[in-house]
Formats: structure tokens, C-alpha cells, sequence
């Protein structure tokens, strides 16, 4: 009986080593899609990961990325929120969601989630960047705002 259960042990850890190299092998596909501008085809490619393994923060990740490419932002933040659960670097969902909102002129909202990549993980340059961007527009938002009430002032006098 020893000797068949090392064989089952052997089987099974040879089954989840090729399972491995296909997961692998799915998530490079993925981003050459991505990188090639075919986001369906990287769509599919992510989708196909889930049904195995559902709980897969970079397929999620991909996933809405290409959403987000197909400008799909509602989805793409699904998406994000989803691999959020799952992943052990939080700070790029969370700049991944805010550069979702402030691609959508929604400053306050992409900076709610750049600081908590932030928070997440201080030495994370890009939420760094991205936060830092989205207060510049928001700023020069307020600033035409400001700019435009003047205006309407001196026009009414």
C-alpha cells in the first residue's frame, strides 16, 4: 500500500505542477493579447483562467485591463475590486481603480484610491504618480471654475 500511495503522491503533484506550467503558460498568452491590442482575445484568454481557477488576482487583473481597454470602466472596476480579494499587492488594483476614475475626470474618487495604494504599499511609485496627477486636475478644474465665475461677475455688471 506504501508504494501506491507514493505513486498517487507523485501523480497528483506531477498533475499540479503541469496545471501550474498551464496557468503559466494562459497568463503570458493574456498579455501578448493585451500588448497586441487584441483585448477580446486577452478577454478570453482570462476568462478561460477563471473557470480553473477562479480566485486568480492577475487574471482578474488582465481581465480588467482589457475592460478598461474596450472602455468598459464599470466593469473594469468590478474586476479590479474582484482581484483585490485575492491579491497580496493591493496597491496596484487600487491604482488600477483610480486611474479608471481619473480617466473619467472623477478626481476625488481616483485619489481615494490612489492614497490607498499608498497606504498599501508607501513605495509604490506609480500610485505616487497617479495621485499626484489627479490633484494637479483637480486643482486646474477648480482654477477654470474659479476663472469662469470672474467672468460671469464681470459680464453682469
Amino acid at each position: 500500500m506504501e508504494e501506491a500511495d507514493k505513486i498517487k503522491e507523485i501523480s497528483d503533484s506531477i498533475r499540479r505542477i503541469n496545471q501550474r506550467f498551464r496557468l503559466l503558460k494562459l497568463l503570458r498568452i493574456a498579455k501578448e493579447e493585451y500588448d497586441r491590442n487584441n483585448y477580446e482575445g486577452c478577454v478570453d484568454t482570462c476568462l478561460k483562467i477563471l473557470e480553473n481557477n477562479p480566485e486568480n488576482s492577475a487574471a482578474l487583473r488582465g481581465l480588467g485591463c482589457a475592460m478598461q481597454s474596450l472602455c468598459k470602466p464599470d466593469e473594469a472596476i468590478r474586476c479590479y475590486e474582484e482581484a483585490l480579494k485575492y491579491s497580496d499587492k493591493k496597491e496596484v488594483e487600487y491604482t488600477l481603480i483610480g486611474t479608471v476614475y481619473y480617466i473619467q475626470d472623477k478626481f476625488e474618487e481616483a485619489l481615494k484610491y490612489y492614497n490607498l495604494a499608498i497606504e498599501s504599499n508607501d513605495n509604490y511609485e506609480p500610485a505616487y504618480e497617479g495621485r499626484n496627477q489627479a490633484m494637479l486636475e483637480n486643482h486646474l478644474m477648480l482654477v477654470d471654475l474659479q476663472d469662469e465665475l470672474i467672468e460671469r461677475e464681470i459680464r453682469g455688471h
